[in-house]
Parts: C-alpha cells; structure tokens; sequence
C-alpha cells in the first residue's frame, strides 16, 4: 500500500538454511514485495554489525533511488541502532582464537570474570554493557586487544543520517507474549525444526552460530543425548521468552517508538493506524 521494499534487521535470519528455528519469512509470507539482507550469508561466514550498516546504507539509497520507501524490519536492536541512530561500528574482523580464549574463560571463571576484564580495559563499554551480555563482552573485548584501542573510542556517535518514522509492535500482557511464544515453537517443531538443526548440526558440528542461537542450541543438547525432547522445548521455550524480553527492554530505550499493542487492539486497527502513520509522516509538511 506504500510501494515499499524491506531491509531486514536480524542477526540470525541473514544466515542460509536457519530458516525455521528463526522465524524466517517464507516467499509466501514475503507476498512479492522484495526482502533485501535475508538468506544470504553462509553459515560459517562471520557477518558484523558494521557490515550491515554498510550495505543497508547502500540499499537505502537504492531503494529510495527507485522512489520507493525503504522499510528496515527486524529484532536486532543494535542493527537497526547502529543504522538509524548515528553509531559507527569498529570494522574490526573476528578474532576466532581470541573468541575461543574468552569463551573458555567465561566458562570456567564466569560472566562477571570476562566483564570485570572488560571494565579494565573499557570502562566506558563495560557500563553499558549488562555481565550476562557475554556475546557483546567478549566482541569489545576483541576489539581492544586486536586493536590497541577501546571499543567506546572506535564506536562513537554523530548525527542521525535519515529521518525515520519509528513503528514497534508489543504486548502489555508480558503472560500473553509467554502463550505466544510457546505456540509459535509447537508450531515450528511440527513444521521439522528438528530435522533442520539435525543437517546443520551434521553439516557445521557444534558452530559458534548454531549454539549462540534460540532453539538451535537447545535441540543439539538433545540430540547430544544431554537431555530429552520434552526438556529441550521446554528450555527453548523460557530461551525465547528471555530473548523477547531483552528485546523489548533494547527497544524501550528509543523514545521515538510508536508503539502498538497487539492484545489490546485488533489487528485490523493496528493496520489502519500504521498507515495513518506512516502517510502523515511522508506527506510534505
């Protein structure tokens, strides 16, 4: 209705073959409107932030080159920060040794252990970065040792490059969110996630990608024989929930949201009000 193409914004559905363990949109569910940044990366390939913003920047320009109204879609809040926010990303390449040197650590020492390491070396990034956030610790990490420098000094912040109309979808009943959830993951076990992880289990072993992963990690644990299938969905099951939560929390701190609830208004009206949105906001004023 707005003659539109979408950039989507997740860390996880760029990857080939992790198609029903992240929720990814079908062709059918894309509906023929162009999808740009999904299905695209090799598994085994490391794909930044920083990368991301590069080609979304390019796309934006683009698709806004063809008169048409970019839409960037997804759940990786530091995707679509570092975009539409004004934050350059160190384009430093993974250090995989380093990572692995990190990852034992964390293990054997803790969360807080590799966090109280960061705040000595980048006391700036370690206060905003929460102890159990070991992903993001151990990439600021990375950056100070592989660089010489902070990860703060080499992430800084200018102006915002586009004027963007901030649209979120929610829930006010965070019980309903949990049933929801829970739904969505019967629904994608009966649709053979399952198998899915079994293949790229057998493909890729137990990868970075697919034990960093909601659904993906807990389905090898059982395949490993470390629990059973009722165990394994059940811990999917509060992964996700604890996944949307921090979600939401990343996404509460924007201020520019419009935010809609999804159960407490029909989704007949959340569209109507969406377009209402987005057609005052393109209007010339």
């Amino acid at each position: 209705q707005v003659d539109a193409e979408i950039i989507c914004a997740d860390s996880r559905t760029i990857y080939r073959y992790f198609d029903i363990g992240t929720a990814k949109p079908s062709k059918a569910e894309q509906g023929g409107i162009p999808h740009h940044l999904i299905d695209f990366v090799e598994p085994e390939v490391e794909f930044t932030a920083a990368k991301f913003k590069d080609m979304a920047e390019l796309l934006i320009s683009e698709i806004s080159g063809r008169d048409k109204l970019p839409i960037v879609c997804g759940r990786t809040g530091f995707y679509s920060r570092a975009l539409l926010e004004g934050l350059s990303m160190p384009d430093v390449p993974p250090q995989q040794e380093l990572r692995d040197q990190f990852e034992r650590e964390a293990d054997e020492n803790g969360n807080l252990y590799l966090h109280d390491k960061l705040k000595n070396l980048d006391p700036q990034t370690a206060n905003r970065l929460m102890v159990n956030d070991r992903f993001r610790v151990i990439r600021a990490l990375e950056v100070c040792i592989s660089t010489g420098k902070t990860f703060s000094s080499l992430a800084g912040k200018h102006e915002e490059t586009y004027e963007t109309l901030w649209i979120g979808l929610n829930f006010r009943d965070r019980d309903k969110l949990r049933e929801i959830l829970k739904l969505r993951l019967a629904e994608q076990m009966k649709q053979g996630m399952l198998e899915e992880v079994q293949n790229l289990y057998a493909r890729y072993g137990r990868s970075q990608r697919i034990m960093k992963t909601v659904n993906y990690l807990d389905l090898v644990r059982f395949i490993d024989g470390e629990m059973n299938l009722e165990e394994a969905v059940a811990e999917a099951e509060r992964r996700n929930y604890q996944l949307a939560r921090r979600q939401m929390m990343w996404f509460k701190t924007n201020p520019q949201i419009n935010w809609h609830y999804v159960d407490e208004t029909p989704r007949e009206k959340i569209e109507v009000d969406v377009l209402d949105q987005v057609r005052s906001f393109l209007r010339p004023s």
